[in-house]
C-alpha cells in the first residue's frame, strides 16, 4: 500500500499546485454557501409565517427544508465538477508520455488506479469538509438539526462523489485528451442521471399518464418486461436513486453494497485497461 499511497500523494500536490482545485473548490463552496443562504431564508419566513400555528409549526423541520435541499443540490454541482477533477488522471499521463515511466516502475497497474482514485477522493473529502460549517452554524441557532441524520447524508454524497469519480477515471483511462475525458465523462453520468427519471416515468401507471403519445412510447419499448418491471430495474441501477435515503438520514446497506459495488467494478475496469494499455 505505500506505493498506493505515494501516487496518492503525488495526485494531491499535483492538484494543488494548479489553479484547478483552487478553482473547483472555490465555486463548490461559493454555490453550496449560497444555496443554504437561500434555503435558511426560506426556512426562517416560513417559520416566521407558520411558527405560531401549531399545526403548521410540527411540519417545519430544517433537516427537511434546509439540509436536504443543499444535498440534493450538491449532486448536480458533481455532476459538473467531477469531470473536471477526473479528466486528467490517467489522460494528462498518457499526453506527456509520463505513463511509460511510470509503468515501468516496481508498481502494478491496480496501485496507479487506486493512487490516483485515492488522490481525487482526498480533494472530494476537502470540497465536502468544507461544506460541514452549514450543520455546525445551524447548531448554534434554535433550530437544532438532527446532526445524525445530516452526517448520513454526507456520508451519502462521500459515496456518490467516489461512484462519480470511478466513472471519471475510466473514460480517463480510454483518451489523451483531457477535454474528451472531461466531456466523456459528463456524457456518461448524464445518462445514469436520466436513468433515474426514466424509471420515475416507466413507473407511473399508464391510465394517468395524461399524453396519449407517451403511453404509446412507453407501450413500445416496455421491452416485455412490462412498465413497473422496468421502471425497477432502471431505479435499482440508478446512482441517484439509490442516494434518496442517505438524503433523507437513512443508513441503509443495501445502498452502501450498491456503491462499493459500483466503484469496485468502475476501478476494475479502469485497471484491465491499464493493463491492456500497458503491454501495446
Amino acid at each position: 500500500m505505500r506505493n498506493t499511497f505515494a501516487i496518492a500523494g503525488r495526485e494531491i500536490r499535483g492538484y494543488f499546485s494548479s489553479p484547478l482545485a483552487y478553482v473547483v473548490i472555490g465555486v463548490f463552496l461559493v454555490l453550496s454557501g449560497f444555496i443554504f443562504w437561500s434555503a435558511l431564508i426560506y426556512y426562517s419566513e416560513a417559520c416566521l409565517r407558520y411558527g405560531s400555528n401549531p399545526l403548521y409549526r410540527e411540519q417545519l423541520n430544517v433537516n427537511a427544508m434546509v439540509i436536504r435541499p443543499i444535498f440534493g443540490n450538491m449532486v448536480f454541482m458533481f455532476l459538473m465538477m467531477i469531470p473536471l477533477l477526473s479528466m486528467g488522471l490517467l489522460a494528462e499521463e498518457r499526453r506527456a508520455g509520463t505513463s511509460e515511466l511510470l509503468f515501468t516502475c516496481p508498481i502494478t497497474s491496480a496501485q496507479v488506479v487506486l493512487g490516483k482514485f485515492l488522490g481525487a477522493t482526498g480533494l472530494l473529502f476537502v470540497m465536502l469538509s468544507g461544506t460541514l460549517v452549514h450543520p455546525f452554524l445551524l447548531m448554534a441557532t434554535d433550530a437544532r438539526p438532527d446532526m445524525r441524520s445530516a452526517f448520513v447524508g454526507y456520508l451519502g454524497l462521500l459515496f456518490m462523489g467516489m461512484a462519480f469519480l470511478g466513472v471519471g477515471l475510466l473514460i480517463s483511462s480510454l483518451t489523451e485528451n483531457q477535454i474528451v475525458a472531461a466531456v466523456g465523462s459528463f456524457g456518461l453520468l448524464l445518462v445514469l442521471w436520466v436513468v433515474s427519471l426514466l424509471s420515475e416515468s416507466i413507473t407511473v401507471p399508464l391510465g394517468t399518464v395524461m399524453n396519449s403519445l407517451t403511453v404509446g412510447i412507453w407501450s413500445a419499448i416496455g421491452l416485455g418486461l412490462g412498465g413497473p418491471a422496468l421502471g425497477e430495474l432502471l431505479s435499482s441501477i440508478s446512482l441517484v436513486e439509490h442516494f434518496e435515503d442517505f438524503r433523507k438520514g437513512i443508513l441503509d446497506t443495501r445502498h452502501v453494497v450498491f456503491y462499493t459495488t459500483f466503484i469496485f467494478l468502475s476501478l476494475f475496469l479502469t485497471q484491465r485497461v491499464v493493463e491492456s494499455q500497458k503491454w501495446r
